[in-house]
């Protein structure tokens, strides 16, 4: 996931760091480059959720931008070693034992205040309300089975199932189609909301009076070799007349993998796009979770002990307390442990302020060759098998993540919970032929069904880590060091690897939570999400709108934790101005300024980036 762990490992001296920290950032630029030269051709030539202006825009705005930043990709670095083997330190990896202690490993139960709470709940902003009902439209599915790829994992062999979408209650209003639609699928609507995906038919030349007669037209829609034999899942409806102006009663038939899972595209109240998306029943029904089963999960993030995820992790586990203790207070709390795995393979100087877990980087046989994250799996996999925790699932999340409100566990059962990635695309034309190098040949229809995740956030039980943790740290070293994906995927390769290996594991039904994680500024309410994830630069101009997109406008107010790399965020941020509406990039500001402010001795922390006092755990 876009996470601050793809820094350089700057212990060296200060020299060295700035040649690392200038190489890193040349990396995030290319990575947010490469990001936004994909998202134009969902939306330039075709309807794909913008007006031709925007898409102009969007157009101009990709290779001025600097934006988003997630897992930097080393494409100068690319190993040479081919195949997917198994190598000797995976083999060696998946024959030890759990519940070994790993050596220098430090950690510390903090004491929890019970009766502190968030303090930010009056910056909650209202949201609009709106209705569902079934409704019923056409099915057609195609399904099949995928074979393992050949020497990276053993092949598991399993029926081919979907991933179900929850959407909180109240946010969708289902639209009713004509009886002669078959009841297989239900065509749910978001108003203002715009999607983008492959365009099948124009609105141009598709106007329709209202949105349930969209709908139908999307229900009604036979797929053509013109357009690969795709079914329309998705449709865009312009029922503002003042809105949409020349668009208004366009109705815009696209399909979209995994339709349901986050997008870029626009959406609030000055959208006049209303935006359909055809569900798929869901898939097997999970047991009703055993009354007596503790559902507790327990949360681990990674990180490197300097820099960005140095100070990310305290204020990130200051509020995971904070929430923590406000979650018992309110009973049936199943918010459990916090572990910090620590990838330098040496302790560091907050070993006495966050439960941590030291873990050996890669050895010199899978040199990371600058693609930090690379360690990620491997630290991940030695904590796995050999930390002991009482609890039963886990919540693998990272240092940028700050939490808003207590998080049940959203699994169902034993069946994993994530969040979907909008570009984690495995059946794209781009994509879909590496896909197979490491699950074997399957059609559009069957990687259509690969969930759109990373490994950060994702709930699963603590057995399927278990079995899962190698097979994704072998299949993160194939995919890195095959010149194909490690080029396509680059700054996001990690992730493939996780899906990729929960679908040759066989863990293939998969809920996604769109509403596991806000990403300001392009969410905005507090109320519906539980963590908010800081990775996305937040830029407004002097009229309080967000700037990204628009290069002609100023820039008057902006927060980047980019530009917080070599030295800790320093307290008293200044807010966003009173004209910017956006809550969630507030309340973001106001969260790290209140951990700044708590944690003891942050202003030296800030000048020296060592920190000298730590924080006791209480409030």
């Amino acid at each position: 996931m876009l996470s601050t762990t793809r820094l350089m490992n700057l212990d060296e001296d200060l020299g060295a760091e700035r040649d690392k920290i200038s190489f890193t950032r040349s990396l995030f630029a290319r990575a947010e480059r490469n990001m936004l030269e994909k998202l134009p051709a969902r939306f330039t030539g075709f309807r794909g959720g913008l007006t031709g202006k925007e898409a102009q825009q969007q157009q101009q705005k990709k290779t001025a931008v600097e934006q988003q930043e997630s897992h930097s990709s080393s494409q100068e670095s690319i190993g040479t070693a081919g195949g997917g083997k198994p190598t000797a330190l995976a083999e060696a990896a998946i024959a030890t034992e759990a519940g070994k202690q790993a050596e220098g490993a430090g950690s510390r139960g903090a004491v929890v205040d019970a009766g502190a709470g968030r303090e930010a709940a009056a910056q909650q902003q209202p949201q609009q309300q709106e209705q569902e009902q079934p409704a019923a439209a056409a099915d057609g599915q195609v399904s099949g089975t995928a074979g393992a790829a050949e020497g990276v994992v053993a092949g598991i062999q399993q029926p081919l199932s979907s991933t179900t979408f929850l959407q909180p209650q109240n946010e969708e209003l289902a639209l009713q189609t004509s009886d002669v639609v078959k009841a297989s699928r239900q065509c749910r609507m978001t108003r203002n909301q715009d999607s983008w995906g492959d365009n099948l038919v124009w609105g141009p030349n598709n106007k329709k009076d209202t949105a349930e007669q969209c709908c139908q037209s999307c229900a009604d829609y036979q797929p053509v070799p013109e357009t690969e034999m795709l079914e329309c899942n998705v449709w865009v409806f312009c029922e503002d007349p003042h809105l949409c102006g020349g668009e208004y009663k366009e109705c815009w038939l696209k399909h979209r993998g995994q339709p349901s899972g986050a997008n870029p595209a626009p959406r609030g109240p000055l959208v006049g796009w209303t935006t359909g998306i055809m569900s798929e029943p869901d898939f097997s029904p999970a047991p009703s979770p055993d009354p007596d089963d503790d559902r507790r999960y327990h949360v681990v993030i990674t990180a490197q002990g300097n820099g960005g995820m140095h100070w990310g992790s305290r204020v990130g586990y200051y509020w995971f307390k904070k929430i923590k203790a406000q979650c018992e207070a309110e009973g049936n709390c199943h918010m459990g442990g916090f572990t910090r795995i620590l990838h330098d393979g040496q302790p560091d100087d907050l070993m006495a302020e966050i439960p941590t877990f030291v873990a050996q980087p890669l050895p010199p046989e899978h040199a990371d060759l600058g693609y930090v994250v690379l360690n990620r799996p491997y630290a991940i996999l030695q904590w796995v098998q050999q930390a002991s925790i009482p609890e039963k699932y886990v919540l693998m999340s990272e240092p940028d993540h700050i939490w808003l409100k207590p998080m049940p566990n959203l699994m169902k059962g034993q069946r994993p919970a994530a969040f979907p990635f909008f570009y984690i695309e495995p059946w794209s034309k781009a994509n879909i032929n590496i896909t197979a190098k490491f699950v074997g040949p399957l059609t559009r229809a069957e990687a259509e069904k690969i969930p759109p995740i990373g490994n950060a956030p994702t709930l699963l039980s603590l057995e399927d880590m278990k079995r899962l943790m190698p097979v994704w740290f072998n299949l993160s070293i194939a995919v890195h060091t095959d010149p194909v994906s490690n080029k396509e995927w680059g700054w996001v390769q990690e992730m493939y690897a996780f899906t990729l290996s929960c679908w040759n594991l066989g863990l293939r039904e998969i809920d996604l939570h769109r509403w596991m994680m806000a990403q300001p500024p392009y969410d905005s309410e507090l109320d519906r999400f539980y963590i908010l994830h800081y990775t996305y630069s937040n830029e407004f101009g002097a009229d309080g709108e967000f700037t990204w997109m628009k290069p002609e406008v100023e820039v008057a107010w902006k927060w980047n934790k980019r530009d917080f790399y070599t030295q800790p965020v320093p307290r008293n941020l200044i807010e966003p101005p009173p004209n910017v509406k956006n809550e969630m990039a507030r309340w973001l500001i106001r969260a790290i300024n209140e951990a700044t402010h708590r944690i003891p001795g942050w202003d030296e922390y800030a000048q020296t980036g060592k920190a000298t006092q730590v924080w006791d755990g209480t409030f």
